[in-house]
């Protein structure tokens, strides 16, 4: 059961429920339930992994993957490869969260903070996706 204990009448069941644990002698677990980000952030998130990658792309960047038994391969960037050897570092440095869907949204603000200054410095200027880019992109 999850109960928003920023409002009254949730306040009031959840003492109700406790004490009914409490008189019944059971075992519970207790967790507060931390806030990750949107639905919405999630696609903005994946549309910036995209929208990196297409502009390294476009300046003739390639990914060089040493993976392959020592074999360096010069690959076209992706949003995966955005996501796993740019973002998810950062995000683990920072945050140590490896999963991207644990992080809320002052974490992403953070990420992109870094991630926009690092472009920035290199002539890059990316900027996070808006609700107007996304609206678009479900059109």
């Amino acid at each position: 059961m999850i109960l928003d204990l920023s409002q009254q009448k949730q306040v009031e069941k959840f003492k109700d429920y406790s004490q009914h644990l409490l008189q019944g002698l059971k075992r519970v677990d207790i967790k507060e339930v931390k806030d990750t980000r949107t639905t919405r952030q999630n696609a903005a998130l994946h549309l910036y992994f995209t929208m990196i990658s297409q502009e390294l792309n476009e300046l003739g960047m390639e990914f060089q993957y040493f993976g392959v038994k020592g074999q360096q391969l010069s690959l076209r960037y992706t949003p995966d490869i955005v996501k796993d050897y740019f973002w998810r570092p950062i995000q683990e440095t920072l945050f140590d969260i490896k999963s991207t869907t644990k992080i809320n949204s002052n974490q992403i603000n953070e990420i992109v903070d870094v991630i926009s200054k690092f472009f920035a410095e290199k002539g890059v200027h990316l900027l996070f996706p808006s609700m107007e880019s996304l609206t678009e992109k479900s059109n």
